[in-house]
């Protein structure tokens, strides 16, 4: 027990330098550099609002077309975010794995941490601000635990896809790329500008296959009280976030192994 407290505890000291040191690095140069991704994500949203705004979408639910496309948006680029760079502190390891103690993990666990919360914590002033200027009644969220549990599932998923998409990466150097381009599609088949419950039975059913749809649906019950939850199962999302992880640290391993000799 003394051994593993020890280990345990040398690793949160790695774990947690690596982070200050992630943050100083993105700050090196010019204060709160890592905040320019996430205003792009939130122009993203707003520039989406206006045009759904300008073509008169009507509401699907709730108050507010802004919380509605807010709520979809933000766990397709909270999973892109957390899963590229995860893959990238990989290969961007070799800068600190020459430390004694630290491997290449400890690096893309620090950046994912990073990462975390600086999507949470500026999706919370986002949120803060829509319910401050009184533009939806829903903004803030009626069921936390709903939101504690999106994002310590929707984490470990996005960080055990980039751990496989660096190995991907490492046979098909292409594949970087491809994945970029596939996370980006993820807006259309995931149910965020559309209740998924509300389409053909057919369509439905497709959709029901994508377990980032039922993510969406997820942190949005978490506002919309009345949010339709047939499709949505947490023993799926359950499912492929342990079997994603697993494969993604399995395969962690065997690319460390094979890069050691």
């Amino acid at each position: 027990m003394n051994a593993l407290a020890l280990g345990l505890s040398r690793q949160i000291r790695i774990v947690s330098a690596l982070t200050i040191r992630e943050v100083r690095l993105r700050n090196s140069k010019h204060a709160f550099m890592q905040l320019f991704d996430l205003l792009e994500a939130l122009f993203f949203i707003v520039g989406h609002w206006v045009i759904f705004t300008y073509l008169h979408r009507s509401l699907v639910i709730g108050d507010s077309l802004l919380l509605f496309i807010a709520t979809g948006i933000f766990p397709i680029l909270f999973f892109r975010t957390i899963s590229i760079k995860a893959a990238s502190a990989l290969e961007a390891s070799k800068a600190v794995t020459s430390i004694p103690f630290v491997e290449a993990l400890d690096y893309s666990v620090a950046r994912c941490f990073v990462e975390f919360f600086s999507f949470t914590l500026a999706f919370l002033a986002f949120f803060a601000m829509i319910a401050v200027l009184d533009l939806s009644r829903y903004a803030i969220p009626y069921n936390p635990v709903a939101i504690v549990q999106f994002l310590a599932m929707l984490t470990l998923l996005g960080f055990g896809v980039g751990l496989i998409n660096s190995f991907l990466t490492y046979l098909i150097p292409l594949w970087k790329y491809c994945w970029s381009i596939f996370a980006r599609t993820q807006i259309f088949f995931s149910g965020v500008f559309f209740i998924p419950e509300y389409m053909p039975p057919a369509m439905k059913e497709f959709l029901a296959y994508n377990p980032i749809m039922h993510f969406v649906a997820l942190f949005r019950i978490a506002f919309f009280p009345t949010y339709p939850t047939h499709l949505m199962s947490m023993n799926y999302m359950l499912g492929w976030t342990f079997a994603v992880l697993m494969l993604g640290l399995a395969l962690e391993r065997a690319l460390r192994n094979h890069r050691a000799h």
